[in-house]
């Protein structure tokens, strides 16, 4: 990073008095979005910015994102300091957008049992991500955001957040699977929880 742009980086303040993300943004850099542990910002073409209130959520991330990045399942990391992690900015389509426009396939689904083994591979045990935060990287492969809560105490195997995302199409995904991986079908079905995600779906 270029000294200039490490000093715009550094005037922009994430805190959190109470409930509600508060944000200072002298140079206006575009928000692409904030949550719970922080705001997101583009800071050029190739590259955005995540700006955390806790100084822990960073550290907690960015060990998390270390990890996918080996196995090319996270974005690249070109800086970061105790408060904030500039990396890719991804372009790629998400998971959400791209199921509203083709659907769920059976190479699709293929690719997210994939995905769900190389979490078990690097480390994490949180089985369950956003369609939102899953993109659709050109040729087979597929990168995740958000990943500060990737490691838990307990592995949470079920999952709740991709599957209803997906809407009308879980059905078709959870179908896929129950052929290509009796593994992942069987941590979803045996759960106590299966039952009523699946109801739920629109």
């Amino acid at each position: 990073m270029t000294e200039d742009l490490l000093h715009k980086v550094n005037q922009i303040r994430v805190w959190k008095p109470e409930t509600v993300i508060e944000i200072e943004n002298p140079d206006g850099f575009r928000l692409i979005g904030k949550g719970k542990q922080g705001a997101v910002f583009q800071i050029d073409e190739r590259r955005c910015v995540k700006i955390y209130y806790h100084s822990k959520s960073c550290q907690r991330e960015l060990h998390t994102l270390k990890l996918g990045a080996k196995a090319g399942i996270c974005p690249e990391i070109y800086y970061w300091d105790t408060q904030f992690i500039v990396m890719e900015y991804l372009t790629a389509p998400t998971l959400f957008d791209y199921i509203q426009q083709n659907g769920m396939t059976r190479e699709l689904s293929e690719r997210l049992v994939t995905l769900l083994d190389t979490f078990e591979q690097v480390g994490f045990n949180r089985f369950d991500h956003s369609a939102r935060h899953i993109f659709i990287m050109p040729g087979d492969s597929m990168k995740v955001i958000d990943v500060v809560h990737m490691i838990k105490p307990t592995p949470v195997y079920l999952a709740k957040k991709l599957i209803g995302d997906m809407g009308m199409y879980g059905h078709d995904f959870v179908n896929f699977v129950r052929e290509l991986s009796p593994k992942w079908y069987g941590h979803w079905s045996n759960h106590w929880e299966f039952e009523e995600v699946m109801s739920q779906l629109r």
